[in-house]
């Protein structure tokens, strides 16, 4: 029995099944993998200050886990090396603290299972709300939670990963929001709030909305200090984003994936040059003025001259056999890779010297990104994944406040992280 963390805390408990199910996508009737029958899994939202219970149920034929990524949570409730049987389940319960309020996600993560039981469709959303969400506009904003996912079918199954897959990362022929191909959603003048989840394996997604400025307002698990006007925004595997776009008339909006070079083979051919249709939105009502909010919350400058360590990962790979390395060695998890020391600031560079881009996620400990090849990051955020980008170096700032204990880092191509692209950092 799980016991709460603040008996006097309001509690929520999720029950998460993982199992195979034959269903219809785009036309073709498939096995998938679901939680609790849904593809991708149910929206879990909580409230800053729940205490959240997660209760993982494994129907697979082989063993997996749960990766509540993003959120700040001790170690030993993260678990991510524990994983759990065919037949058997295994709870994780944790506080939404205070200032987390933002787009989370859940996925499995057993290692060299990972790719595999993703792309075959287990992922979900995850919200916690706070103050921003109650506050006007946002409040009244028109809400849409939108996972996106990959996959090939073929021959009523999901296919299978060949060759080169595993070292460019799988793209799927069929790119899905919601598990549905170009899904057209109904929305009223206003404000339009898009809470995006990247849930494929490997792709990357370049976001337009046409004619629109994208209003970012937050990045992964926080809210930026005020509203940013972007034309487009990459958003790399397991990275999120919380978009306001203004609708002020009745109008058809399209959701675009604009081409974007990961590696030297260039986009997927199934990205147009004009761009490949992700959604449309078709806004109805009466013309309606909008505003934006001046301010969201403070996102505090990190100051590096108080920082007591410096480390620098880099990435690296061979190819017979096809592996994939950080500072040379292969995952571990039996391994300490490196140390840090609790309530202290560290400075990280990532260094990617090859030839395509490499997204890398840190768990527990949220980041500011500092610089891009020695270029001031554009604006202050809080992040848990960072694009790397071909031949280049990104400079990261992380405080390791209050949790001790064993934590991964790894590449976010998740082909990339089962075959070996993965650390353990140990905070004492």
């Amino acid at each position: 029995m799980n016991m709460p963390l603040h008996p006097d805390k309001p509690t929520c408990t999720f029950n998460l099944t993982a199992q195979p199910l034959t269903t219809t996508i785009a036309g073709q009737q498939a096995e998938v993998l679901t939680y609790n029958g849904s593809f991708p899994g149910p929206l879990l939202e909580v409230q800053e200050g729940d205490v959240v219970t997660v209760n993982f149920i494994n129907k697979l034929n082989e063993p997996s886990n749960l990766h509540l990524h993003g959120i700040f949570m001790a170690p030993e409730v993260d678990k991510p090396h524990q994983v759990v049987k065919p037949g058997q389940s295994l709870s994780y319960t944790f506080e939404a603290q205070p200032g987390s309020a933002g787009m989370y996600w859940y996925h499995p993560h057993a290692h060299r299972k990972v790719t595999r039981q993703l792309f075959e469709g287990l992922s979900g959303p995850i919200i916690i709300r706070g103050a921003v969400d109650a506050m006007e506009p946002i409040a009244s904003a028109t809400e849409k939670v939108l996972v996106l996912h990959d996959i090939t079918l073929q021959n009523g199954k999901v296919a299978p990963h060949k060759g080169m897959d595993w070292g460019k990362g799988k793209e799927g022929e069929l790119v899905l929001v919601n598990d549905e191909q170009q899904p057209v959603f109904s929305v009223p003048t206003g404000l339009l709030r898009l809470r995006i989840v990247n849930a494929s394996s490997a792709r990357y997604y370049n976001l337009q909305v046409s004619g629109k400025k994208l209003q970012v307002i937050g990045m992964d698990g926080g809210f930026l200090e005020a509203p940013v006007a972007l034309d487009a925004l990459l958003l790399t595997p397991g990275e999120r984003a919380d978009l306001l776009v203004e609708v002020t008339q009745a109008e058809e909006l399209q959701l675009l994936n604009l081409p974007y070079k990961r590696t030297p083979v260039g986009p997927s051919t199934d990205t147009p040059e004009e761009g490949l249709l992700l959604a449309k939105f078709t806004v109805t009502g009466h013309p309606k003025a909008v505003s934006l909010p001046p301010k969201l919350v403070e996102v505090p400058p990190l100051d590096l001259a108080t920082a007591t360590g410096r480390k620098t990962i880099t990435f690296g790979a061979s190819m017979q056999p096809l592996q994939f390395t950080i500072n040379g060695k292969l995952f571990d998890q039996h391994r300490t890779d490196l140390t840090a020391k609790v309530d202290t600031l560290e400075v990280w560079d990532i260094v990617n010297p090859m030839m395509m881009d490499h997204p890398f996620h840190l768990h527990t400990f949220p980041f500011q990104v500092v610089s891009i090849n020695g270029v001031s990051a554009p604006f202050r955020a809080w992040k848990d994944v960072v694009n790397v980008p071909a031949n280049s170096t990104v400079r990261i700032a992380i405080p390791f406040t209050t949790f001790k204990g064993s934590v991964m880092y790894h590449c976010h191509i998740l082909e990339h992280e089962d075959l070996g692209m993965m650390g353990n950092l140990q905070v004492t």
